[in-house]
């Protein structure tokens, strides 16, 4: 029947409903362009690392893909280490953009469904929401706010409580689990093998995910955005049974990410409590991480948040009394940090202080500072590393002793396989034109890191490196199979600029069933003209200590 034969009010409610599914599939790409704009690659990485226009182009390739291909096409995403506490790393993943576009389309397409299981939460104060804010990930954060407030009133209440976490969450997860928290874990056992069950998108989501990491079924890739509300699903589906475990558990519990506080009255042990959780744990395979477990309030040993320090501490404006402030402050800092081994509490120092007004020579004072927080603490390095670049030029430095940094740590980085330190003392050198020598390089080229590779090139394209290097190792991974390796970056990248030394065919990239798009529509992930950021704005610095009192992951699971 045509429109024009329908009746007036059957006309009102069919152009109704075709707006509604309009205003849906733009809501959807939106979200998915969102996904991949900022919520794709790691917020670690140096500035140079864009998913901008790949994020243009999403919506085209996701109605032109064949997404059932998608999930046959195995890659390896690659890793990308990051500093933690102490000599711990954490391992974030980029992951190959064909596998992670199918992964954001099918989470845009049903954000709806998804957001109604999420909802079901009451303790939660991370709660995913598409962010509206130019800058900043895609998703939103941890309330750390609410989480202060709560545990306020836990203590208020009951007294006590006992805090504890997922052991590895993220590397954990059993991907066929998000399928069991998006439709229920018995309801999943039963029809697994139903054409319904094999149709849904929440099986298309744990073949997605395994499909970007070589076909594994254990773990999920951390640094995508995508991944944090696959984990809220799966975290939210564990409260759900930890309900029936613990009694008045949404009363008295709190939690973010996989961090969990819970209200202890004075008639209940903690290991009570520990023991409906762990049950409800081993519903998703997961286990309660026993180092990061305690009791807190009534009874326990009360230290106070290192936080306040840092964010309170004044510096004279007398240029002859700022040089024993800045000692004060950051001995103070240093032995705070040593007291909170598991938090970031010396790369919040690093941050506030730069951002004191600093009078005449005490700079050099500073920057002295900054550089030996960044050889204590392998977590300060990019932010000293990115602060002092964006300064450069406009304030008086220390360059002689800046130089001599760099160049000692590029090759220990290199050395121990340090990605995230070693791309941004690359990147540190690029920004002040430093000339590195080849010889420091010698470690540095056997990496298999697209990061570093490309950060290699554009040092080599600019001429600041003084001598021949060999690129036959990353020029290797130019073919084919290299595009769904651990190397797709530099594969792709370093090909479609024209960087390799050496004659270099494209016919893998522009015969591709996936990449040829990419190359087609001009998509890069790397932009050589993008450069430091200044840091130390007073927003930047309130959302950063709005965050440091609660964890100093910064809502990474450990």
């Amino acid at each position: 029947m045509s429109l024009l034969a329908m009746a007036p009010n059957s006309q009102r409610r069919y152009k109704a409903g075709m707006n509604q599914a309009a205003i849906q599939k733009r809501a959807a790409e939106m979200w998915l362009r969102k996904l991949l704009r900022r919520g794709y690659l790691p917020a670690e990485l140096p500035p140079p690392f864009t998913s901008e226009t790949f994020a243009a182009s999403a919506v085209a390739f996701a109605a032109k893909w064949d997404a059932g291909k998608i999930r046959k096409f195995w890659t390896t995403p690659e890793s990308y280490s990051i500093p933690r506490y102490g000599d711990a790393r954490r391992k974030l993943a980029l992951v190959n953009p064909i596998n992670q576009l199918h992964i954001a389309h099918l989470i845009a397409a049903n954000w709806a469904d998804i957001k109604a299981r999420l909802s079901r939460s009451k303790i939660t104060e991370f709660k995913p929401e598409f962010s509206s804010s130019l800058n900043g990930r895609a998703i939103t954060g941890v309330d750390f706010d609410g989480v202060a407030r709560r545990r306020a009133r836990l203590l208020s209440a009951y007294g006590r409580y006992v805090k504890t976490d997922i052991t590895r969450f993220y590397p954990s997860i059993y991907t066929h689990s998000i399928a069991w928290a998006i439709l229920g874990k018995a309801h999943v056992k039963a029809n697994h093998h139903t054409l319904a069950f094999k149709r849904h998108f929440a099986n298309y989501l744990d073949k997605a995910v395994g499909s970007g990491q070589e076909g594994q079924t254990i773990g999920i890739p951390i640094g995508p955005d995508t991944s944090r509300i696959l984990a809220e699903l799966i975290a939210v589906e564990v409260e759900e049974i930890a309900k029936t475990h613990i009694p008045d558990f949404e009363a008295r519990g709190v939690r973010y990410v996989d961090d969990m506080l819970i209200g202890l009255p004075e008639s209940e042990t903690s290991s009570a409590v520990l023991s409906g959780l762990s049950l409800a744990l081993y519903e998703y395979q997961l286990e309660l991480n026993a180092e990061k477990t305690g009791t807190f309030g009534l009874g326990c040993e009360h230290t106070p948040e290192w936080i306040h320090f840092v964010r309170t501490f004044v510096l004279t404006t007398k240029a002859g009394q700022q040089r024993d402030d800045l000692d004060s402050f950051f001995e103070h800092a240093i032995y705070l940090a040593d007291q909170n081994k598991r938090d970031n509490a010396l790369l919040f120092a690093v941050k506030r202080a730069a951002s004191f007004n600093i009078k005449g020579n005490n700079v050099e004072h500073l920057v002295r500072w900054l550089l030996y927080c960044a050889r204590r603490s392998a977590t300060c390095l990019a932010f000293v590393a990115e602060h002092l670049a964006a300064i450069n030029g406009s304030t008086p430095l220390p360059d002689d002793e800046i130089h001599a940094y760099i160049l000692q740590q590029i090759p220990i980085k290199a050395a121990s396989g340090h990605t995230n330190e070693l791309a941004w003392l690359l990147f540190w050198a690029r920004e002040i034109g430093l000339i590195i020598p080849a010889s420091a390089m010698d470690n540095v080229m056997k990496l298999r890191s697209s990061t570093v590779g490309l950060i290699t090139l554009d040092l080599w394209h600019k001429s600041l490196i003084n001598g021949a290097l060999d690129f036959s190792f990353w020029q290797g991974f130019a073919s084919e199979a290299g595009l769904k390796s651990e190397m797709w970056l530099i594969a792709y990248e370093a090909t479609r600029k024209g960087w390799w030394p050496k004659a270099q065919s494209a016919d893998f990239i522009t015969q591709h069933d996936f990449f040829a798009d990419l190359w087609n529509a001009n998509v890069e992930f790397y932009d050589p003209s993008k450069k430091a950021r200044k840091r130390v704005t007073p927003s930047v610095l309130a959302k950063i200590f709005e965050q440091a009192s609660m964890a100093g992951s910064l809502e990474y699971p450990e």
